[in-house]
């Protein structure tokens, strides 16, 4: 379906501000609660009378949450109580034993549960917001792909919903074709939280890992953010800033299985979360990711019973349009020309597919930018 027949183009709905100054949907369960709320003290409180459907949607995205991101900040302390001040430490030595035995499936396919694909969860979490993922060609799926999506914004919303779950219809839209989301390694160093990520189909971002998901079997596709946690860190709303000319390690893997680069674009991702922002805390986080190549955004959302502040996103919709597939030759042993070659046609459809879905989809219609840095 072209995106100029689709309902959710921006000719009918529109987007204006809120009263953050982020844009949302008119008509969408955030602004429709904000002319009913309350206001105490500075504090923008939940209106009482909330249909029991939107506050499912609520609970959905808040657990959701919590196994991604509260699992993985309380796993260590949890860890650290049982070994000192409880007699059940031998249940943490089993689990290590299990790491050990399991450590080479993030980086060799993972252990996908397919189940989870049509869980009501992740409906219940894409309604919240809404997302919707738009198709704008034909997947063969006898051939395997690497869909790079860009913005990567603060926690990869668009992205999670729209492939490692079935919430808008992806296996529908593209039957046969198995997508695989792509994290860092240090997710699958955490405990607890590596097994939450393998479950949702996540693997490593390693190349050898790459590799081996594109080669296994026709079908196989790997859902890649290439502008990682410094994209992350510029995720400001009214802004669309993407970390993308020197990225190039995707196109080389592209090109040694041969697997189609798809450009992917998440129109209203950095429009869900307010960043903290600082030049203290710019630098700590700058030097945490050299240190350890990994850093945490901080970002300033909602709460369950106000909008001020809190760590669930606003409802922002979150618009993924899939391009059209680059095709590209399989060599095993790529110049630097050649992933120059398909790197500059990657950039040129991506900036192409923004353009021509800009004025449909992004909250700032046809006076968005992409800066490409």
């Amino acid at each position: 379906m072209r995106a100029g027949e689709d309902h959710w183009a921006r000719s009918e709905i529109g987007f204006p501000l809120g009263d953050s100054g982020v844009p949302y949907e008119e008509g969408s369960h955030e602004s429709l609660e904000k002319s009913e709320s309350c206001r105490i003290f500075g504090i923008e409180f939940v209106p009482l009378r909330i249909p029991w459907k939107q506050r499912l949607q609520t609970i959905a995205v808040a657990f959701l949450l919590f196994l991604t991101i509260g699992v993985m900040v309380i796993s260590i302390p949890l860890i650290l109580y049982v070994l000192i001040f409880t007699k059940y430490w031998y249940i943490w030595m089993v689990y290590v034993v299990w790491i050990i035995y399991d450590r080479k499936t993030p980086y060799r396919g993972g252990r996908k549960l397919t189940i989870l694909r049509n869980s009501k969860i992740f409906k219940y979490a894409s309604d919240y917001f809404p997302t919707k993922l738009i198709k704008t060609a034909d997947l063969p799926a006898d051939k395997n792909y690497m869909f790079c999506v860009y913005p990567h914004g603060n926690l990869c919303t668009g992205a999670f919903l729209n492939f490692q779950s079935n919430a808008n219809k992806f296996d529908d839209l593209f039957p046969g074709i198995d997508p695989y989301i792509v994290t860092l390694n240090t997710n699958f160093r955490i405990p607890f939280t590596r097994d939450i990520f393998l479950a949702f189909g996540a693997i490593s971002a390693s190349e050898d890992s790459l590799l081996y998901c594109l080669q296994k079997k026709a079908g196989n596709s790997c859902v890649i953010m290439p502008g990682g946690v410094r994209e992350a860190l510029r995720a400001v709303p009214g802004t669309c800033n993407i970390i993308l000319q020197k990225r190039r390690g995707f196109v080389r893997v592209a090109l040694k299985t041969g697997a189609s680069l798809v450009p992917v674009f998440s129109f209203g991702e950095n429009y869900v979360y307010n960043p903290i922002n600082g030049r203290v805390l710019l630098w700590i986080q700058k030097k945490l990711r050299k240190i350890l190549g990994y850093t945490l955004c901080l970002f300033n959302g909602r709460g369950f019973f106000q909008y001020s502040f809190g760590l669930l996103p606003h409802q922002r919709p979150i618009v993924t349009v899939v391009g059209k597939p680059i095709s590209v030759p399989e060599n095993v042993t790529p110049t630097m020309e050649l992933i120059a070659e398909y790197h500059k046609k990657y950039v040129d459809a991506l900036v192409s597919l923004f353009n021509e879905y800009k004025g449909m989809y992004h909250p700032k219609g046809n006076d968005g930018e992409l800066q490409i840095e």
